[in-house]
């Protein structure tokens, strides 16, 4: 189903159908480098069925964001509820993968621009976060594209990451409806 469309992507639910490109994307090392672990069908499967049931059980998630040119699926990006918990939590954290052939084209910022606006105009949220591994640039660059402020205080080691890992210490950055509307 159709969620949103912007000039050149459309952002629609996931599907089983999607499991095989998903499992190729996943699969990628330029993709996996700041991911933990490595990543098979059956894990991809397992992601994409739990993105399904997030949908389900909140009405919004990670959307398959494809091309409107070739209807080719290059990856996700949406809203999804953290599974753990952090000074920051509860939340509703905004995120994208894509394709590393994608990179580079802004499709990253386009998607999330529009996610981000149905996370405040359509779902009233209040709030928005965004985190990732401190060394991931290019994710943060995407967030500061699209408006989000990074505070070094809210900087914290990601609770399901050994603290001796290299991708332990996140970065947080985040985003009010009030300050959301300021921007715009």
């Amino acid at each position: 189903m159709k969620i949103l469309e912007t000039d050149r992507l459309v952002l629609r639910t996931f599907e089983e159908r999607d499991i095989d490109a998903m499992a190729l994307i996943d699969q990628d090392p330029k993709v996996r480098e700041f991911l933990l672990g490595t990543a098979d069908r059956e894990k991809t499967a397992a992601g994409v069925r739990k993105i399904i049931r997030h949908y389900d059980d909140h009405g919004f998630s990670l959307y398959a964001v494809e091309l409107k040119s070739t209807h080719e699926m290059i990856g996700w990006c949406g809203l999804m509820i953290p599974s753990f918990e952090a000074h920051f939590t509860p939340a509703v954290e905004i995120g994208w993968r894509l394709s590393s052939n994608q990179w580079h084209h802004g499709y990253a910022t386009e998607a999330a621009t529009a996610v981000l606006k149905y996370a405040f105009e359509n779902l009233k949220l209040k709030e928005v976060v965004s985190f990732t591994a401190a060394g991931n640039i290019k994710s943060r660059r995407v967030m500061e594209k699209i408006g989000l402020e990074h505070n070094p205080d809210d900087d914290f080691d990601h609770p399901k990451i050994e603290k001796s890992h290299p991708l332990c210490r996140h970065v947080l950055y985040r985003i009010s409806k009030d300050e959301y509307d300021e921007t715009r």
